[in-house]
């Protein structure tokens, strides 16, 4: 089984259709089992849509409906249109660039109930620190999968107050009930895995049920995640690995590789995609 998470950056990308279109032809070629998005936009002006296998997560989300040129929905059609459907949910975060409402999506192969739950202190939906994350289970009388896309914020933030851990800490109680069963947590987590690796280290002494994607891997081909400066790490123009897949320990995690970097695929977004195939340990 294999399965991708990507920050797309969406529509802050220079010529977006043309990146949906390099990553609807990917997907299709791949046929990824699961699928996390994180920087999934909507312009908030833009026309309220349906779609026929869109799963509206129940829990703690903004009362934001589906715009037309929501990017997950995008995608998702591009691909029904290439004859592989997906089930797919999205939640919003919070404003965008003062423009859109950003938020996290995850499609699915198989059909799937969602949920949102805020993990951030913060409330606020016009703040960039309002962090919800997109929890979606299977609905399978086989393996029942929990699949997570996250976005989360950075260790700390300016003045020194916690950020991350309470993110975390938060995201733990919300899979609390999945750890007997195939688990997932992907996304964007901005905490290195290198040099700054509070968060990271957190992660590891809080949940060692979790296997990370790239140490477990038989077969690795790639490692960082962000090659440059970008926006929340200005100051940090070295790579950096802080995009990952967590997956519980049952799992065997046969290969992981870095997609969307130019060699594995184009450069879609400010950031690398990561995929990874699991077998059953």
């Amino acid at each position: 089984m294999k399965v991708l998470t990507l920050n797309t950056h969406a529509w802050m990308e220079e010529d977006p259709l043309k990146k949906i279109g390099q990553l609807i032809d990917w997907i299709a070629v791949n046929g990824y089992s699961f699928i996390a998005l994180q920087e999934i936009n909507q312009s908030m002006d833009a026309e309220a849509v349906t779609d026929s296998t869109f799963v509206r997560p129940t829990g703690d989300h903004p009362d934001v409906e589906i715009k037309a040129d929501n990017f997950a929905l995008l995608i998702v059609e591009g691909l029904r249109a290439k004859g592989l459907p997906y089930f797919w949910s999205w939640t919003a975060n919070h404003i965008g660039y003062d423009t859109y409402d950003e938020g996290v999506a995850i499609l699915s192969r198989y059909p799937i109930e969602a949920q949102s739950i805020r993990v951030s202190k913060c409330k606020d939906y016009a703040h960039h620190y309002t962090r919800r994350l997109l929890k979606a289970t299977t609905l399978s009388e086989q393996e029942s999968w929990t699949v997570v896309s996250c976005h989360y914020s950075w260790w700390q933030d300016a003045s020194g107050d916690g950020l991350f851990k309470h993110e975390w800490d938060q995201t733990l109680e919300s899979v609390e009930d999945a750890k007997s069963s195939p688990l997932l947590i992907m996304g964007d987590f901005n905490n290195e895995a290198s040099v700054s690796r509070e968060g990271y280290d957190y992660i590891k002494e809080t949940a060692p049920y979790l296997t990370d994607a790239f140490t477990e891997a038989k077969e690795r081909i790639g490692e960082a995640t962000v090659s440059s400066a970008i926006d929340g790490w200005d100051d940090h123009a070295e790579e950096k690995r802080i995009d990952y897949i967590f997956a519980d320990s049952e799992k065997e995690i046969a290969a992981y590789r870095i997609v969307f970097d130019g060699q594995n695929g184009p450069v879609v977004s400010d950031h690398f995609g990561v995929e990874a195939t699991l077998n059953e340990a």
